[in-house]
């Protein structure tokens, strides 16, 4: 054997054991060999690029997605109890909280709809749409005349504002250098700033446009009529919804016109179409002002030792699909494929039935004591002597304001190697059940707006790592499925929330639903360190 052929022999080696790991991993994953060595490519293209114009653009076009989402929970929240004066509605103590329940069915419509068809028929199409549903109605909720119709849109705007979640953080998760991954969990700081700002709308028309309760059925108007609360004097509500939704149909614009964007080159090479995906990598390197390499043949090159793996591979990695076979195709990985791939080996299942759980119990615990925290707040107020519309919403604003805090501590504390995504998380989210348990000691309004402040820095911080370690542990090809099975248990157990406020005796008192709240945080935090995946220095297939 000549010295040439010797110097080739380590070369093979390590060749070859380069191939064994990235099998070895595609198995465990669940996933493609052709996939898992096109993805590696793509990821190294992608760090080539860095983190530069490209990336902090789209984290402030996928941030508006993660504020509609809190915006409009906030909103119901907040605006529920002037809803309720309104004349022919139904009054607090009776169902009006039964339209958290028509907004928690559209979500989960919504997160599982735009989830999943995100996977097969690509992230724009959610992207582009998710806002102006909600923009559209939204200003219909304000125009609701009963009832009935305020439900109803209500559940449209659900529908829109569902797939926010589950397809902003996978869409940005794609275009991130795998240093930079941590902006994934401080994106839920405009999760926060939804809050804050749903927060100060509803506070200013509340104040200005809302019916004085005390003169109902007991004042006579010059007309000899009797004082109620209808359209001439109690329209705060119904302005703070048009405010909304015509911000969601601004920021939709923005996302097309100002902040346009590429579809993922990972969900590109995951359908086939390589020449694509290389574009988009070339138009992320000009928007940084650098240049990538890359070109199709390398994706091309790390395919090719794995086409005789599967006899379908060599079409996989040339394929572009018409429209019409996108369509068709969607309908296929609908009927179970995306759906089976989320539990392909026994560490998959494991892995996603415990994120599943988590989000299930966390939806539940989160809107007992959010969903109605602008009641809960008035009530507790006016205990400790603290009275007035001014008294509620301002102690409301502090607690969104502290929110943001969180977000910013838990995009730090992920990053830490000692701690990573699942112990932070775990942390966080024991935390948040400590300070609700306080919450119910808690004897003048100075102690309630400290420790509800407090817990609202804890619950954004948990919310901020767990939204965006879902995301990395699930492979490109079916992480918006992934996503949108998280995102629909979430929705489901909220379901539960208004259901336990209305009809449950707990629900009746001011703390019921708190001490709720804080036991399954505390038990959900110790369960997430039974977590098997920790993402921490790992860049996302």
């Amino acid at each position: 054997m000549s010295n040439h052929d010797h110097e080739k022999v380590p070369e093979k080696i390590a060749d070859d054991r380069s191939d064994q790991i990235l099998l070895d991993k595609a198995q465990k994953e669940g996933i493609k060999p052709i996939f898992l060595a096109k993805v590696k490519v793509l990821n190294e293209a992608i760090a080539e690029c860095g983190l530069g114009r490209y990336q902090w653009e789209l984290f402030f076009s996928a941030g508006f997605g993660w504020f509609a989402d809190n915006i409009w929970l906030q909103a119901i929240a907040i605006l529920m109890p002037a809803i309720a004066n309104q004349h022919n509605f139904p009054d607090y103590s009776s169902n009006i909280r039964m339209a958290t329940f028509a907004l928690y069915c559209g979500l989960i419509v919504g997160a599982t709809f735009w989830g999943m068809t995100c996977d097969v028929i690509g992230r724009r199409t959610a992207w582009n749409a998710t806002l102006f549903l909600s923009g559209i109605f939204g200003i219909a909720a304000g125009a609701s005349p009963n009832f009935i119709t305020l439900c109803a849109m209500l559940a449209c705007i659900g529908f829109g504002v569902g797939g926010n979640l589950p397809v902003d953080g996978a869409l940005f998760l794609e275009f991130l250098p795998g240093k930079h991954q941590y902006l994934l969990t401080l994106l839920s700081l405009w999760w926060a700033v939804g809050q804050v700002v749903g927060s100060l709308i509803s506070w200013v028309f509340l104040a200005k446009f809302s019916c004085d309760t005390t003169l109902v059925g007991k004042l006579v108007l010059p007309d000899g009529s009797l004082y109620q609360c209808d359209n001439s004097n109690n329209n705060g509500w119904r302005y703070s919804y048009y405010t909304l939704g015509a911000m969601m149909i601004f920021l939709g614009i923005l996302r097309i016109f100002i902040f346009p964007m590429d579809e993922s080159p990972k969900f590109l090479v995951s359908i086939g179409r390589d020449q694509d995906a290389v574009d988009v990598i070339h138009r992320i390197a000009k928007k940084n002002n650098t240049t990538s390499k890359l070109t199709i043949q390398d994706l091309h090159d790390a395919a090719k030792p794995y086409t005789d793996l599967n006899s379908s591979v060599v079409d996989v990695s040339t394929m572009h699909f018409t429209t019409w076979g996108l369509i068709r195709n969607s309908m296929d990985e609908i009927n179970g494929e995306n759906i089976k791939g989320l539990f392909a080996t026994p560490r998959l299942a494991y892995s996603s039935c415990l994120i599943i759980f988590i989000y299930g119990a966390l939806g539940l615990a989160y809107p007992l004591f959010n969903g109605f925290l602008g009641s809960y707040l008035s009530s507790r107020l006016t205990d400790t002597g603290n009275t007035g519309i001014d008294a509620t919403y301002s102690a409301y604003t502090y607690q969104a304001v502290c929110g943001v805090g969180g977000s910013i501590l838990a995009a730090v504390m992920v990053q830490w190697s000692r701690t990573g995504r699942k112990y932070s998380m775990a942390l966080f989210t024991i935390m948040s059940g400590v300070f609700l348990f306080a919450l119910t000691q808690a004897r003048t309004s100075v102690q309630v707006n400290a420790l509800v402040s407090i817990a609202s820095f804890w619950e954004n911080a948990f919310y901020g790592v767990l939204y965006g370690y879902a995301p990395e542990i699930f492979p490109t090809p079916r992480r918006g499925t992934g996503d949108a099975f998280c995102a629909a248990a979430s929705r489901v157990t909220g379901l539960f929330a208004p259901i336990i406020a209305v009809y449950s005796n707990a629900g009746k008192t001011p703390n019921g639903p708190v001490f709720a709240s804080a036991a399954i945080f505390i038990f959900t935090g110790l369960t997430m360190f039974g977590l098997p995946i920790e993402t921490v220095g790992v860049t996302a297939l």
